[in-house]
């Protein structure tokens, strides 16, 4: 059972009712904290993906503190999870109101008045969860790429969804996908998608990229998507700012441009990737994928000269608006 089941259970939910939002976010953690006790080869793996990646940048207290860090950051999420599903929408809207905030909102709707649609890239990133709710709640019409743990989940969101201007394309109930998206897009509505799905990754044989320390085969899907859509292309993090504060940080193409020093034209989808990686680097906590960093596909070393293995340098921390 994965965590998210298991938090997901009948007994669970029952108890994160009764006992308030408030109390319900201390509940999880514990519940968390026991799974990965008992998940050792889980607990490992993400153990083993954070030393790796910081090895080189951090001392040895620093990356345990880091681990630590990043076991809250994923427990934390699927309470985020919990209460953007289960909550209200009332208590919903009003956390929107005073826990989020944005800098910059009115650049989707500069890429919204062209008509295309826009297709918004995030990752398994902070709380990810909200970022349809949020943008339903300022009158922006969401579609959201989205797979479920639990069919009571699914259900929940999709009876939830049209309140908050938000249609969910869940891949397991939808023949074609790209379909479905153009479709959103004709509609000119904002099409969320993550572009760190890693065991979904259709790699290029010919792109290469550096991805947090790792010399991987690029995935080609979004240079797919946003060659066959032509809409907009913005890139969005909900970053957790504070206890239960959250800024959600959002750029277009252009901003991304100027902070991207590696190249002179890199492909949409190596941009948005260094893009996430900047803020993985800066706030490791946050990102819940790192179980899964070891199945990145990792490009032989005989097929680059060693001279060439040069480490991609991080955007530049102008790009960080927090």
């Amino acid at each position: 059972m994965s965590l998210s089941s298991f938090l997901q259970s009948k007994i669970n939910l029952y108890i994160c009712k009764k006992l308030g939002w408030k109390f319900t976010y201390y509940y999880i953690l514990v519940l968390g904290r026991c799974y990965f006790f008992f998940r050792l080869k889980e607990r490992k793996a993400i153990r083993n993906a954070v030393k790796a990646v910081f090895a080189d940048r951090k001392s040895n207290r620093e990356t345990r503190k880091t681990v630590k860090a990043v076991f809250k950051g994923i427990i934390s999420h699927y309470f985020e999870k919990l209460f953007n599903a289960y909550s209200t929408s009332d208590t919903l809207r009003a956390f929107f109101k005073t826990h989020v905030v944005c800098r910059n909102l009115d650049l989707i709707q500069e890429e919204l008045l062209k008509g295309k649609g826009a297709l918004l890239i995030t990752g398994h990133y902070g709380g990810v969860e909200l970022i349809p709710g949020y943008l339903g709640v300022n009158h922006y019409p969401v579609s959201i790429i989205a797979k479920f743990k639990t069919n009571h989940l699914r259900e929940r969101l999709l009876q939830k969804a049209p309140e908050f201007s938000t249609r969910i394309i869940d891949p397991t109930l939808t023949p074609n996908i790209i379909s479905e998206i153009c479709s959103s897009l004709k509609e000119n509505r904002i099409v969320i998608t993550q572009c760190d799905e890693i065991e979904e990754w259709r790699v290029s044989r010919k792109d290469k990229m550096y991805f947090l320390g790792k010399r991987i085969w690029l995935d080609k899907t979004m240079n797919i998507l946003t060659k066959r859509t032509k809409a907009s292309i913005l890139f969005g993090l909900m970053h957790r700012s504070s206890e239960h504060g959250y800024e959600f940080i959002l750029s277009s193409v252009d901003d991304m441009s100027k902070s991207y020093r590696i190249r002179a034209n890199p492909s949409q989808g190596e941009m948005l990737l260094k893009a996430l990686e900047h803020f993985i680097y800066v706030y490791p906590e946050e990102w819940y994928q790192w179980k899964k960093y070891f199945h990145m596909e990792t490009v032989p070393s005989l097929e680059v000269p060693e001279e060439k293995l040069v480490p991609v340098p991080l955007l530049n921390s102008s790009f960080l608006k927090t």
